[in-house]
């Protein structure tokens, strides 16, 4: 059974979702901190390589030993094919199963960062393209940092060379409307002005360069602080082949596809309007320098930093701060051809608060294995100004490691009010009919002064 491509994560303050999908690279979307929205999408459409020569041609045949690319490298969900690694003239162009993260093609794992006291996050895929390794990551605390990375070595010739990684980041603070993009100088000491329309971004070369995104109704903000440059490391400013550290946008779906453009041209659109109190796209680009007498195994670093900073906001009413109940049982069947089927039973009991500063709040519960089958709920809850909740509920049901079936419905649940839902999963593969039934109530009730009650994680 092959892995899934994408999953969901609920950790410490953060919940979204993430996926291989596309030509996007690892993506992160739906995300929410502090029961907070900060972002649709976040995703790598892109990683543009330069050659200090390109590769020249005479007629159809490539001059070997003259140069190389240039290229768009992109990370896409292709798991490896036996034999596929032999191929002597492009090479590898698959991703790696990690070794260090039970062998999965996406790494999802907590972790400890050299030089931080605090917990993270990592979420990364390891891909070949040729002769380049490469391992996009994005690393997560609970105080609100995201670290978009990627980690670079290998040498397609014996030349100097510079990788451009191009992040698109499609911030929703708060929803999608609203958004401003603030520039700062002195590293966030000093401000400079903000983005009236759609258009390029240069960082200072001298640095302290920071970009502030901000909801400007609400007040939450993301900063985007690019990594400063180090020419001991690689990390250098813009070339004539790669011009710019950033691109401003108003959100269009239209624009959120795979990199449409050939290698040896930039980022560029032409519509550019209007972008203040709008749905903004951040694209943040690194310059990432490879000596060659580095040598093909020296792996180098790119990427920015991200902060989610939520403001501080003033006591909720006591009717509008909402204990959500969420209590049941999952029924997990496991068929066995010519044998007796394994059947468990499984209770859980989660709650979790929202009110107006923090009105989203999730459940995850994940039940089995029973034989090879496991199955997952994911209870995604917003409060909503007469104190309802609406409630999406997502079933899914798994055979080792291949996801078989999935179920989704939204309800709505008023003040006081006690919903009940059954969701059932079946394996549509004929000859191993395996199913999953949940059975829940989900209760909205006013949250008691004392605040809610200690709940075990499987009580």
């Amino acid at each position: 059974m092959t892995e899934q491509p994408d999953g969901h994560v609920l950790w410490s303050n953060w919940a979204f979702d993430y996926a291989v999908e596309g030509r996007h690279g690892l993506s992160l979307s739906n995300g929410f901190f502090r029961g907070r929205r900060i972002f649709n999408k976040l995703s790598l459409p892109v990683i543009r390589v330069k050659y200090v020569n390109d590769e020249q041609f005479f007629g159809a045949t490539a001059v070997l030993g003259i140069g190389c690319g240039p290229y768009n490298d992109q990370i896409i969900w292709d798991p490896a094919n036996f034999g596929e690694d032999l191929n002597p003239i492009s090479g590898p162009h698959h991703l790696v199963p990690i070794k260090n993260c039970g062998g999965k093609y996406i790494c999802v794992k907590q972790t400890n960062m050299e030089g931080s006291q605090s917990l993270w996050l990592e979420l990364g895929v390891y891909a070949r393209i040729g002769a380049y390794h490469i391992y996009q990551a994005w690393y997560l605390n609970d105080g609100g940092y995201i670290l978009p990375r990627i980690f670079s070595k290998g040498l397609s010739c014996n030349l100097d060379h510079w990788h451009h990684p191009y992040w698109r980041f499609d911030f929703d603070l708060d929803g999608p409307a609203h958004q401003r993009v603030n520039v700062f100088g002195e590293n966030g000491a000093l401000f400079i002005g903000f983005v009236t329309k759609e258009g390029r971004l240069l960082d200072d070369p001298a640095g302290g360069t920071r970009y502030n995104v901000e909801n400007l109704q609400t007040g939450l903000k993301a900063w985007v602080i690019p990594r400063p440059l180090d020419a001991s490391t690689g990390t250098v400013g813009p070339t004539p082949f790669s011009s710019v550290d950033g691109y401003v946008r108003k959100f269009r779906e239209e624009e959120d596809v795979d990199w449409p453009h050939r290698p040896e041209r930039d980022i560029g659109f032409s519509a550019h309007e209007p972008c203040d109190d709008a749905d903004v796209v951040l694209w943040s680009i690194a310059h990432l320098f490879h000596h060659a007498a580095e040598g093909a195994d020296h792996w180098h670093e790119a990427g920015p930093t991200i902060i989610a900073v939520v403001p501080p906001a003033p006591p909720s009413p006591p009717e509008s701060r909402r204990e959500i109940d969420v209590a049941g049982t999952i029924t997990i069947k496991d068929f066995k051809f010519g044998g007796h089927d394994k059947i468990d039973h499984f209770g859980f009991h989660r709650i979790v608060t929202v009110d107006p500063s923090s009105p989203h709040a999730e459940v995850f519960v994940r039940k089995g294995p029973v034989g090879d089958v496991t199955a997952n709920l994911i209870v995604r809850i917003d409060l909503q100004s007469d104190n309802a909740v609406t409630v999406m509920a997502t079933g899914e049901l798994y055979d080792e490691n291949d996801r078989v079936a999935i179920v989704e419905g939204n309800g709505h649940v008023a003040a006081g009010a006690i919903n009940s839902v059954n969701i059932h999963l079946t394996d549509p593969h004929i000859g191993d009919p395996d199913t999953a039934g949940m059975v829940f109530d989900i209760t909205n009730d006013q949250t008691p002064s004392g605040g809610p009650p200690l709940i075990p994680p499987d009580g």
